[in-house]
């Protein structure tokens, strides 16, 4: 059944992304309701007895912040680390370029981007496009810190959305239902087909593994009565020992025997 009503496009159903445009949908989907969830709170930079200005230059923030990244950076296999009390700028501007990646925001001049996307994201950090140009200094460094924490908490928080809910079935009944209130029968079994198909595909290959498990455990319940019907390694020990011993028995059987041999060939050599 056709829902009636205008037709909203899934553009509508949330804040479209700053230029360019080629954003996955489901992960701008999660960024913006992440951004709209901070701009609605005061900045975790303004807790307790601190304001957000205070925050940049308390030390014992920076270091905190600077581990935060790191960690980020390494859980993200990226080569990227801080080091402080002051990075070179060109670990800044490629820690801020690979955050920026991380949230999907195709960025090709960081000095244009970056306020684009802070604006956005309704970022209560003032930044300055002098402190992009001149990274490596104290000043513009506080700032550019405060704003890379900042947007490693939103990609973190992305990433458990991502993990947590955007699974599988989550973006099936949100594509389906985008089609629905828009009334589009075709899209709604376009995406029907396209999910049901990986259902299927999926479940056959789960099949085909408990197929090879089942297998291999018939060879180790196999090989586990061979080992209970077999004897125990000690008993298959000794039995060699046993007959090691045996073959000394007959050397030494053997070895007094030619003993007594040569004695009578040497007493016969004597008489003569």
């Amino acid at each position: 059944m056709k829902a009636t009503g205008r037709c909203r496009s899934k553009d509508s159903i949330r804040p479209p992304p700053p230029p360019p445009p080629s954003v996955d949908h489901h992960r701008q989907f999660s960024l913006d309701s992440n951004a709209s969830f901070a701009s609605s709170r005061p900045s975790s930079l303004g807790i307790n007895r601190f304001s957000a200005s205070d925050a940049l230059t308390d030390r014992s923030y920076q270091l905190s912040a600077i581990r935060t990244i790191n960690s980020f950076l390494a859980s993200h296999s990226s080569p990227l680390s801080l080091k402080p009390p002051l990075p070179s700028a060109k670990y800044i501007t490629e820690t801020l370029k690979f955050v920026i990646s991380q949230l999907n925001f195709p960025s090709t001049k960081l000095e244009d981007d970056l306020p684009i996307l802070l604006k956005h994201l309704n970022c209560s950090i003032k930044l300055n496009k002098s402190a992009l140009k001149a990274p490596g200094t104290p000043h513009a460094w506080r700032s550019l810190l405060g704003v890379m924490h900042w947007l490693v908490q939103i990609a973190l928080y992305n990433d458990h959305l991502v993990s947590h809910c955007f699974d599988n079935t989550f973006v099936y009944a949100l594509d389906s239902y985008l089609h629905y209130i828009c009334g589009d029968d075709d899209g709604m079994e376009e995406v029907d087909r396209e999910f049901f198909g990986k259902l299927e595909r999926e479940r056959n290959a789960v099949a085909e593994g408990v197929k090879t498990l089942e297998k291999e455990v018939v060879e180790r319940e196999g090989r586990l009565e061979e080992l209970r019907s077999g004897p125990s390694a000690k008993e298959a020990v000794e039995k060699e020992r046993g007959v090691l011993e045996e073959d000394v028995k007959k050397f030494h059987a053997i070895i007094a025997e030619i003993s007594g041999r040569i004695a009578l060939v040497e007493k016969i050599l004597e008489e003569k």
